[in-house]
């Protein structure tokens, strides 16, 4: 009984738990020296100070104030934020040419309470008139709000002139940036940066892709067996996540994440089964990797890329999701050969319970992102 209430507490806690996502900052400076800034967020996130050294929200102790903020319609939220304000415009810094700059708020721009699985976006413009034209910026955010990406044009109409995105880590200075001069990132550290981001976005972020991957790993210990599921898993969600990416797909996430929830739940429950086939197996791995492909999409879409490095910013997220996929699999098996050498018997001691746990999870998840 004592167990059974554990599991449903983690479950409860898993479901009603929202992914803490950084914020998105654009910079834009205009021909009459007015400069816009851009902070795309989690409002309510960075109003209760859970930034992205928790993996989740539920992890913060004032958890059940985000929960109730989540819960706010956008007018009611953009009241409360009134009051909040000024302590959030002291955790962040712009300079301009080395003067620090007041910023004014010019818009909220906050989405309907829509799918509460997902972090609600909220855009929060603020602008400056400059007195003379920008040579140098400068940018930190608060350090209690995490990780920023920053990224900045002087604007000229129908031109992208967007600079390469900077990823800055918790609160990280952006240092001094001349945008007359400024250095690009070359395609080989925009490669690196976005494996990190990719891996980032599955460990320790992805709980809907870790409980896959755990319950993809369970199912055996016939290396041929297990690198099969796991080639035809990245193939298939390689390939969505590319077509996404470039716009030949797009699937609503209310249809997506609940698909995804369900299929972690039906690779679990399989693993309750002593005979398994190997091709069926493979045939439904590589349809629920084309559904998770979605799923990575909908996270790296939210960075615009310069044509000129968009494959490398593709592969490079894609090489860090498959390397985390790989740690994943690799602590799986561990533990099973571990538990085998001990001559325990590793099915009835990890394999069927975290299967069975899995399982609950994957369907609670699936019917909560349907009624909400």
């Amino acid at each position: 009984m004592k167990i059974l209430s554990f599991l449903l507490i983690f479950i409860t806690s898993l479901a009603q738990a929202d992914v803490v996502k950084p914020a998105l900052v654009e910079i834009s400076i205009f021909e009459d020296k007015t400069l816009a800034l851009e902070i795309d967020l989690s409002l309510e996130a960075a109003m209760t100070g859970i930034g992205t050294q928790y993996k989740k929200t539920t992890d913060a102790p004032n958890s059940d104030h985000y929960d109730e903020l989540r819960a706010l319609k956008p007018n009611v939220l953009r009241q409360r934020f009134k009051s909040f304000e000024a302590k959030f415009l002291n955790s962040l810094e712009l300079s301009v040419n080395n003067q620090a700059q007041v910023l004014t708020l010019t818009n909220a721009k906050i989405d309907i309470v829509g799918y509460k699985k997902r972090p609600r976006k909220t855009i929060l413009t603020y602008q400056v008139q400059l007195s003379e034209w920008p040579k140098t910026l400068a940018w930190q955010y608060g350090k209690i709000y995490g990780d920023s990406a920053l990224r900045y044009q002087v604007y000229k109409k129908d031109e992208y002139n967007w600079s390469q995105w900077q990823w800055l880590r918790d609160g990280t200075p952006s240092g001094v940036i001349d945008i007359n001069h400024p250095e690009p990132l070359s395609a080989v550290q925009n490669f690196y940066q976005f494996v990190s981001i990719g891996f980032d976005h599955v460990i320790p972020l992805g709980w809907d892709h870790i409980l896959f991957i755990v319950g993809m790993a369970l199912s055996s210990l016939l290396w041929r067996k297990l690198l099969l599921l796991v080639t035809t898993f990245t193939l298939a969600h390689t390939l969505t996540l590319g077509l996404a990416m470039y716009g030949v797909v797009e699937v609503s996430a209310r249809i997506v994440e609940p698909l995804i929830a369900f299929s972690i739940a039906y690779v679990a429950i399989e693993n309750l089964l002593v005979n398994q086939s190997i091709k069926r197996k493979s045939m439904v791995v590589f349809l629920f990797g084309l559904i998770h492909g979605l799923g990575f999409a909908s996270m790296l879409k939210e960075f615009e890329m310069a044509p000129d490095l968009f494959l490398t910013t593709l592969i490079g997220f894609n090489v860090g999701v498959e390397l985390a996929q790989i740690v994943i699999v690799l602590g799986v098996v561990s533990v099973l050969l571990i538990l085998r050498e001990l001559k325990l018997n590793y099915r009835q001691l990890a394999v069927v319970p975290i299967s069975i746990l899995i399982a609950l999870i994957g369907v609670w998840w699936g019917v909560e992102r349907l009624i909400t």
